[in-house]
């Protein structure tokens, strides 16, 4: 039998859950934005280093041609930045690029993780609220009405006198 202190506690699980399952989904839609920005940077990278020519947007629609022996300043790390080839550059940001798509998976495998425990929880829930409401019908249904005794209102007697029995 699961008491009423037990089907908060499993509601409260359940909605911790849900939260932290949005807090995951919200990592992943993270990743992914820094993923495509990464992708991009890496097929801009890998034009620079055949050669191609081309511009490098400043804002406000101002755009800088690139030189054809340029380099890249990358930041290695802690805010460690260094000079380095488009080549070299592309090596970096694909390996960023593939960093980024193990922690993807690993958000993602504890999603589901996460899925399946609330899912597991929920339904929990639903049994345990069933058995009570049917345990609550059933004890209801079994109680016999007793008639009450009607009380006798006590009468004052003549006038406005107070009685013994006042």
């Amino acid at each position: 039998m699961v008491d009423s202190n037990e089907l908060q506690r499993m509601a409260r699980l359940v909605d911790m859950n849900r939260q932290r399952l949005e807090e995951i989904q919200i990592q992943i839609e993270r990743i992914e934005a820094v993923q495509l920005e990464h992708d991009d940077t890496r097929q801009a990278l890998n034009a620079l280093s055949t050669g191609s020519s081309g511009h490098i947007p400043l804002g406000a629609g101002v755009m800088v041609p690139i030189p054809k022996d340029a380099t890249t300043i990358v930041d290695f790390g802690s805010g460690v930045f260094g000079e380095s080839t488009p080549e070299n550059a592309s090596e970096i940001v694909t390996k960023r690029l593939s960093d980024l798509t193990e922690l993807k998976i690993q958000f993602e495998a504890d999603a589901a993780t996460l899925t399946q425990r609330i899912e597991e929880l929920a339904s929990t829930f639903e049994r345990a609220a069933k058995e009570i409401t049917t345990e609550k019908e059933t004890v209801v249904e079994e109680t016999p009405t007793v008639a009450e005794p009607q009380t006798r209102r006590r009468r004052r007697g003549v006038g406005s006198e107070l009685t013994l029995d006042d």
